[in-house]
């Protein structure tokens, strides 16, 4: 029996655990929890990368990409963002305060030189070396002679025109790069009709109060740059499969990096958010597994070997593609992904296995990136699985393959025209692949199958081809042992899988459980009429003890069963064909002996039938047992016991916890009626006198006798 990490199985929770939670909650926290770690586990562990290259680093070999891929570069998309920035103007304002501040400054030193030359108190050379000292102008020993020694008329204009040179300087702006130039231009700004001494004073005058009157603005300048930047749209990169990514000897830049991360080439160290991520993925996958096969497939919900082939398909699948991609672009096309499909298609059933290989592909999606995969991971799948459907023969699997192979060649020729591809021989080895993975997928179906059915006592349509086998060991003994029960049980058998046909149930199972009903009346052969051919030790037993004796043939089978190994929806049919119904025979016996019998103690053990092909079951042994002692078998007494045995186990609520309806048990007595009619048919009355004319050669004839 499989067991739960912890030892027990799930119906072994705590009870307080399950009483808290409830029985489905409990289920559903240990299946998502379970499936979803060990599949994070296996989505987060990474592939060794092929180099640990930094930038800067000098490669040591050759690396060529393994598939082709396209990516947005950091690197190159930053270049082109700063190249874009720097191509914009600095953005300058002026400043018109420093312009009227020059002005005034000017007319004050104009206004103090006046004052000086005016001032007649002072000698000449006096009134020189008062304007060195003037506080609101610099005049150099050189240049104050000649401002003395100017004539009226020379002053007076230089007084006036040089606050005009001096606007004409600002006019076009100075920015502070631009300000020794713009001082060395103060003489050009003069009048030329000037005499020598006049432009020597009024440039120095000039020259002094020249500045930049324009700064730059570095808000509206970051701002441009930044626009500028935001214009550059990403630089995206193309890598095609064989080209060469990093040669040996290069040094390894920022792009080459890029490529080799891309691809899954370089050691990026620990991706925490990326991990987290794949984390959540896994865990939520895993939730939406369970809630749907929880809703829609209760069955499988209610088993828990079935869950564990679900969560161990899923995981195989996950490690599959985490093993495989992103290195090994060809070699995951030839993985028989479908195969997991088709497993659980037989195993499970056919809801569990879409949602199962839904969420693998999903997973191969988020780890691939790669729309084709996805593609190629479910479609081929849904193909094997309306294939295989129920797999009761290995011609199912081979159609299985012959189909997955036709989805994956179809998902890679229509992904290689969609993608307009030109290399033929990429092509060819993808329809290469395409091939040996759906032949792959029917032969690991096929292995899978026998292999987990049997590793975790999960019927199979094998297993019970080999049951229904008259060789099989059990069978053999029922034969030789109790030769009436065996042939009964040959009868029931046929009346249940023609009524299962009818209704919908499974014809083998309901073959196989009639085969091995009665093993437990080997135990004791001679306590049952099919199996005497003498006295009837009943005869000179209590109705209870003989009770006791038939009614122990269940238990009995049952003890056969577990030394057999039996199913547990074979096994089912050994107590269930008499449910808790009573020894009706021996019962009434006692009571016509006058024994006041307390009828409880008359009852089979039960359970009653739970299935449609137990209920099938215990209806057919019914009806056959009591056609059998008709004295006329006539069409009218046959229908006519059927339709008594039926409804009497209707009536009974022998029928109750199985799902078969009216519907159903209508058709399965007609289904009866016309089976048992064929046995028991009329033959046509041969008078000796043409009986005696048959000529002696007809062995035939001899054969009818």
């Amino acid at each position: 029996m499989i067991r739960l990490p912890s030892g027990r199985r799930i119906e072994q929770l705590p009870v307080a655990l399950r009483n808290t939670l409830g029985a489905t909650t409990a289920r559903m926290y240990v299946f998502v929890i379970a499936t979803g770690l060990l599949t994070a586990i296996a989505l987060l562990l990474s592939p060794p990368a092929t180099v640990g290259y930094d930038v800067g680093t000098l490669a040591d070999r050759t690396v060529k990409a393994p598939r082709s891929v396209a990516f947005v570069s950091e690197a190159l998309t930053a270049a082109e963002r700063e190249r874009a920035a720097a191509a914009v103007a600095k953005v300058y304002t002026r400043n018109p305060a420093v312009v009227a501040s020059s002005r005034d400054r000017l007319a004050q030193a104009v206004a103090a030189i006046g004052r000086v030359r005016s001032d007649t108190a002072q000698t000449r050379e006096q009134r020189i070396t008062s304007l060195t000292r003037l506080a609101e102008v610099a005049i150099s020993p050189a240049v104050a002679p000649l401002i003395v020694d100017m004539n009226g008329a020379e002053w007076d204009a230089v007084s006036k025109e040089v606050d005009n040179a001096l606007r004409t300087l600002y006019q076009p702006g100075i920015r502070p790069e631009q300000l020794e130039t713009a001082r060395d231009a103060s003489a050009t700004s003069l009048p030329p009709a000037w005499t020598d001494r006049q432009k020597t004073a009024g440039t120095a005058l000039v020259r002094q109060f020249v500045d930049a009157d324009v700064a730059l603005d570095p808000i509206q300048t970051a701002s441009a740059q930044q626009a500028a930047r935001s214009g550059v749209q990403p630089v995206q990169v193309q890598v095609v499969a064989g080209e060469v990514v990093v040669r040996e000897g290069s040094v390894v830049g920022d792009l080459d990096l890029e490529k080799l991360r891309v691809l899954g080439l370089v050691n990026t160290g620990i991706d925490w958010p990326g991990a987290v991520g794949l984390t959540i993925w896994a865990v939520l996958i895993a939730a939406v597994l369970a809630l749907f096969i929880e809703r829609y497939a209760t069955e499988a919900w209610n088993d828990t070997n079935r869950m564990i082939v679900v969560a161990l398909s899923l995981l195989a699948v996950t490690i599959a593609a985490r093993v495989l991609i992103p290195s090994h672009t060809l070699l995951v096309y030839f993985i028989p992904f479908a195969a997991v499909a088709m497993i659980i298609t037989v195993l499970v059933g056919g809801r569990t296995a879409l949602a199962t290989q839904i969420a693998g592909a999903l997973h191969v999606g988020i780890l691939s990136g790669q729309v084709e995969l996805v593609a190629y991971v479910l479609v081929p799948a849904l193909l094997g699985m309306a294939a295989v459907r129920r797999a009761t023969t290995a011609r199912e699997f081979a159609a299985g393959a012959g189909s997955v192979a036709v989805g994956n060649l179809g998902v890679v020729v229509a992904f290689t025209l969609v993608g307009q591809s030109t290399d033929p021989v990429g092509a060819a080895q993808l329809a290469a692949a395409a091939l040996v993975s759906g032949a792959a997928s029917g032969l690991l179906a096929f292995a899978g199958t026998a292999i987990f059915g049997h590793l975790f006592r999960i019927t199979t349509v094998f297993e019970l081809r080999e049951l229904a086998d008259p060789n099989h060991p059990l069978l053999r003994q029922l034969l030789l042992r109790t030769p009436g029960t065996y042939h009964h049980s040959l009868l029931v058998a046929n009346l249940a899988e023609r009524a299962a046909e009818v209704i919908g149930a499974d014809p083998l199972v309901a073959r196989v459980g009639a085969y091995y009903h009665d093993i437990g009346k080997m135990r004791n052969p001679t306590g049952f009429i099919e199996n005497q051919t003498g006295t009837n030790p009943h005869d000179e037993l209590d109705p209870m003890v003989s009770a006791g004796i038939v009614a122990a043939h269940v238990r009995d089978g049952l003890s056969l069963a577990d030394r057999y190994h039996l199913p547990p929806m074979i096994r089912e049919m050994i107590p269930a064909h008499h449910g808790t119904s009573v020894v009706k025979y021996f019962y009434q016996l006692a009571q016509q002996r006058g024994q006041n019998p307390d009828e409880s103690a008359f009852h089979y053990p039960g359970p009653r039938p739970r299935t449609k092909e137990a209920g099938i079951v215990m209806l057919a042994d019914g009806t056959e047992a009591s056609v059998r002692s008709l004295a006329e078998k006539k069409p009218e007494t046959i229908r006519a016991m059927v339709e008594r045995i039926v409804d009497d186990r209707l009536a009974e609520g022998q029928l109750d916890e199985c799902d078969l309806t009216l519907r159903d048990i209508t058709r399965i007595k007609d289904a009866f009626c016309e089976l048992l009619l064929g046995v028991y048919h009329e033959r046509i009355p041969y008078p000796e006198d043409r009986i005696a004319r048959i000529p002696p050669a007809s062995g035939q004839a001899a054969s009818d006798r």
